[in-house]
């Protein structure tokens, strides 16, 4: 998640700040800036964080759901509170991405990160504030699906399937109904995303498909900050 930005930096600011679409060049002066100096988080940046790609944010339009004829997950959608989250847009800075992914952490329910000498909190009413994520509900997690107990994952993809009454080897989205399979992409691109194979679900993301289509609240806050972590 967030991997959006804030405001576009003024005239004084952009000097430091890389553009969208510039290189992945670095120079020490450019990083002592971000990292106010702090040698040993340079160090870790360089060596753990510099070399990944970063996932460029995704988006979905309610407004496209229902003219493509959609309207029952648009509806599911909204009913999740998820309508800000999922249409949020703005330009995104890889490189101060990967800062604030550097100087990540949590401590007592909070994130916190700086980037810039610019100290970040984001705390669960901010993440009301900002997107209207919802705060109460299941607690769904990486890898783990106890928290709701009538689901079966096994149970649910056969319902998913295109040719009802074929079982569930993989769980490969293509083998799944359109909306299901859409319901797929929003969920492994935007609300959990992650940077390579799309194609198969796992139980995490089969689970909280399962949470948006059978009215299942969830705690968004809870579960976008467990993946961010």
């Amino acid at each position: 998640m967030p991997r959006r930005s804030r405001a576009a930096p003024s005239d004084d600011e952009s000097s430091t700040l890389p553009t969208p679409s510039s290189p992945n060049v670095m120079n020490q002066g450019r990083l002592e800036i971000w990292f106010e100096g702090h040698e040993d988080r340079i160090q870790t940046f360089l060596i753990e964080i510099n070399r990944k790609q970063i996932i460029l944010p995704k988006v979905i339009r309610m407004s496209w759901l229902k003219a493509e004829n959609f309207g029952n997950l648009e509806q599911h959608l909204k009913a999740k509170k998820l309508k800000t989250f999922l249409e949020l847009s703005g330009k995104v800075y890889p490189d101060l991405v990967k800062v604030f992914y550097a100087n990540l952490k949590f401590s007592n329910g909070v994130l916190k990160s700086s980037v810039k000498g610019v100290e970040m909190k984001i705390t669960r009413q901010r993440w009301k504030d900002v997107v209207g994520l919802r705060q109460r509900g299941v607690q769904v997690r990486k890898g783990e699906t106890s928290a709701v107990d009538e689901f079966n994952k096994v149970q649910y993809f056969n319902q998913c399937v295109r040719n009802q009454g074929e079982q569930a080897r993989n769980f490969h989205v293509g083998r799944l109904r359109v909306e299901e399979r859409l319901l797929a992409m929003v969920v492994t691109k935007i609300i959990m995303p992650r940077g390579s194979n799309h194609a198969t679900l796992n139980e995490g993301d089969l689970v909280v498909m399962y949470c948006i289509q059978n009215g299942v609240m969830v705690d968004w806050t809870y579960t976008i900050r467990d993946h961010m972590m």
